[in-house]
């Protein structure tokens, strides 16, 4: 079995969110972030090919030169069993539980378990920012603000997290995502949660959709910039009546966010936050 590569770069707090755009848009896979005791976060990345690692070091330095990498060679069997170490399962609000399929039999009692197959950072629910959307989701379905027959646009998709855990609460509609590779891991995360058409996946961005669809609740799990950019797009996608969920940004953030949202016409949100993680909520638009 072929080594794996290993690159960590630890990011002072005030680059975190320039290190997740350069990440995303030069890294094939998805990578995993860690807080450290002195305040900073720690992305890990795993790769097998040398061109492409040594790419991202020498881009992180280039444009990031504040963030300290530092590269090495792991095992790739290794790496498999660290997976299974690392991701044990996660309660998200009072509703799901999202965990591998080997510990399938361990959801509690009375919870919705959600099925993921580990692909790095496509979205496990270890992340306060995924953790914070099922938290609002599941609230949005429980007092009623989204009924059960709802559609939903799930933009980012990832692992497909959000978008499984709308249909399982008996919502269907659709994940979008400019990452090939994040879609086949959606795919494979349906079909082991036993989800069918309700839940259709495509590689696109909000530019790919009939420019009539709207859908009753709009999940956006990305970055605080691409959401305050695609703000006028995104707002003309939540129908009449219809919820929005934005997520992915630093509590510093927020209100810039904000800002940009209510200059299309929109309220101040609920805010929910979870460690430096917040997410804004907006109920019953239109």
């Amino acid at each position: 079995m072929k080594d794996l590569l290993q690159i960590k770069a630890s990011s002072p707090r005030a680059l975190i969110d320039d290190v997740t755009l350069y990440l995303t848009e030069n890294t094939p896979h998805g990578w995993q972030e860690d807080r450290t005791p002195d305040g900073k976060v720690l992305f890990t990345i795993y790769l097998e090919d040398t061109t492409t690692a040594e790419a991202i070091v020498q881009g992180l330095a280039a444009q990031l030169p504040e963030v300290s990498v530092q590269r090495d060679t792991v095992e790739n069997q290794e790496w498999a069993l660290a997976w299974r170490e690392f991701f044990t399962p996660v309660n998200a609000g009072e509703v799901f539980t999202v965990l591998p399929p080997w510990l399938a039999d361990e959801v509690p009692d009375g919870r919705i378990p959600i099925l993921i197959e580990p692909k790095t950072a496509f979205g496990t629910g270890h992340h306060g920012t995924t953790a914070l959307c099922l938290t609002a989701l599941a609230n949005l379905s429980s007092s009623g603000v989204v009924g059960n027959k709802g559609t939903f646009l799930d933009l980012g998709t990832g692992s497909g997290i959000l978008g499984l855990g709308c249909c399982l609460l008996g919502l269907s509609g659709m994940g979008l995502d400019i990452d090939p590779l994040a879609i086949e891991n959606a795919v494979e995360n349906k079909t082991l949660n036993k989800i069918g058409d309700e839940f259709s996946l495509s590689v696109g961005s909000l530019d790919t959709l009939d420019l009539e669809l709207t859908f009753e609740l709009v999940l956006a799990n990305i970055l605080a910039g691409p959401l305050k950019s695609m703000a006028p797009a995104l707002v003309k996608r939540v129908a009449p009546g219809g919820s929005l969920v934005l997520s992915g940004i630093l509590n510093e953030q927020a209100d810039s966010v904000i800002e940009k949202y209510q200059a299309q016409g929109l309220p101040e949100p609920r805010r929910e936050s979870a460690g430096e993680w917040t997410a804004l909520i907006w109920e019953r638009l239109g």
